[in-house]
């Protein structure tokens, strides 16, 4: 397949005016476009790939970016880069990637509600955040896999339909960041996101790792950190009964019920017959799929499974939504008039990986890389004993150690009352619980997540 990407980047100061301010109509396609744009024109998509394919690479820096995924279903992945904010040490600042999870969630989840240097009020005014990893580091969000918020495909196989997929575009949007904006080559990268992209991070990770020996322009890989990921739903799934049990989630009966469940999504995945594992799952869990209440609402009364303290999910996850969908910022960020996604679709073409395993390409990274698993205490969907579990099943090298290891206790400030988590590391692998957070760890914990990625990222001690 020919494979090129995609791209915006956005810069929002001052007030979403871009010092990159060129537009240009450069694939005249049919898009799908968005019912009502209130009378105002938001402009038309603008890609950069044919500035790379022509060598008009140093015109592209000046541009804001979309990227063509392929050629064949003319698919796009979608860029946001925040390395303008950057605070300290801008030149030789670290490229911190952040993929969100789903499957079919939209990275500007994380870059409007996690960690990125900019939110939205419930009025739909924008403010600075207080703690962003952007002070340190250059962040850059992608819309991933192609469907994926304002990332799209013309053809229903441009759709991602396992982690091989997921990795070779993934790696061809990188290429040709790296390509455009060469000086960050130089600069450590870390490839870091949550929930399900606890599949894509190892899946990209790995993917650099085989490409770079071989590969005209390296990407400089350093490290990989996951936040409450789905990697092994094998080894995951016969935890959920017991832990939440002892949470009070469940009572002995229904504790009862539950694992016979999971006992039979585990058969099913053994089986490879993934699909009917993910709807006992999704019956389970989620109702996302067959459309109705799960039995985690029916028994407990609560919708809210990133966190087992609340019982809704907060109403400020959503606010970003309706401004980064109005026309006014689809011109300024340069998506012009292209449909933003639900997971829906994504979701559905990626039916048959949800339940597979990545576990392999994590035994080569963590032989390789610094690795970092991280979880919120509170979150139930990717709960700590699930992850605990994984990493104990890993072949690697540590394993041994890993087993025996003291967990150390850490604070953020050696004077501090407050306990930030917990951490067990095994040469360059680390596994991080961080107390008071859910499934959405640097929005639950902002300062708490700020400090644990510092220490990972700059080799400071949890201790």
């Amino acid at each position: 397949m020919n494979v090129l990407i995609a791209m915006c980047c956005l810069s929002f100061l001052p007030l979403f005016q871009s010092h990159r301010n060129a537009f240009f109509n450069i694939y005249p396609r049919k898009f799908s476009k968005v019912s009502n744009c209130d009378g105002v024109d938001p402009g038309q998509p603008l890609f950069l790939t044919p500035y790379i394919e022509s060598l008009q690479i140093k015109r592209g820096q000046y541009l804001l970016h979309y990227y063509n995924t392929s050629k064949t279903f003319f698919s796009n992945c979608t860029f946001y880069c925040n390395e303008w904010f950057t605070k300290e040490n801008t030149d030789n600042a670290p490229v911190v990637l952040w993929l969100q999870g789903g499957p079919g969630v939209s990275s500007l989840f994380g870059l409007f509600v996690e960690q990125g240097p900019i939110m939205v009020t419930k009025d739909g005014k924008v403010m600075l955040r207080d703690v962003t990893w952007n002070k340190r580091y250059s962040l850059l969000y992608i819309d991933n896999p192609v469907g994926t918020g304002y990332s799209f495909t013309q053809a229903d196989a441009g759709y991602a339909t396992n982690e091989a997929d997921v990795g070779r575009d993934l790696y061809s949007c990188l290429y040709q960041f790296f390509t455009v904006f060469n000086e960050y080559q130089k600069n450590d990268f870390y490839a870091t996101g949550q929930s399900y992209a606890g599949k894509y991070v190892p899946t990209i990770s790995y993917y650099i790792h085989m490409k770079n020996p071989t590969a005209a322009m390296k990407i400089n890989l350093k490290g990989m950190a996951i936040g409450n990921g789905l990697t092994d739903p094998e080894t995951m799934m016969s935890e959920y009964a017991t832990f939440m049990y002892s949470i009070g989630l469940l009572d002995e009966n229904q504790r009862a019920y539950f694992q016979s469940m999971t006992d039979m999504a585990v058969a099913y995945i053994r089986d490879k017959q993934f699909v009917k594992a993910i709807l006992i799952m999704d019956l389970l869990l989620n109702g996302e799929l067959t459309k109705y209440p799960s039995y985690f609402y029916n028994v407990t009364g609560t919708k809210n499974y990133y966190n087992f303290l609340l019982t809704e999910y907060p109403a400020d996850f959503n606010y970003y939504r309706s401004f980064a969908t109005s026309p006014e910022i689809r011109r300024s960020i340069h998506v012009g008039n292209l449909t933003y996604h639900d997971a829906e679709e994504v979701r559905t073409h990626l039916l048959d990986d949800i339940m597979d395993t990545i576990k392999p390409l994590i035994s080569v990274l963590m032989e390789n890389y610094k690795v970092m698993f991280y979880n919120g205490q509170l979150d139930i969907i990717i709960a700590v004993p699930m992850t605990e579990a994984f990493i104990l099943s890993i072949p690697w090298s540590g394993q041994d150690i890993y087993r025996t290891v003291d967990r150390k206790i850490w604070k953020m400030n050696p004077n501090d009352t407050e306990v930030a988590g917990y951490v067990r590391q095994v040469k360059n692998f680390y596994q991080v619980i961080v107390r008071g957070a859910g499934h959405t760890v640097p929005y639950d914990q902002p300062a708490r997540a700020w400090d644990m990625i510092q220490r990972f990222i700059e080799n400071k001690s949890f201790s």
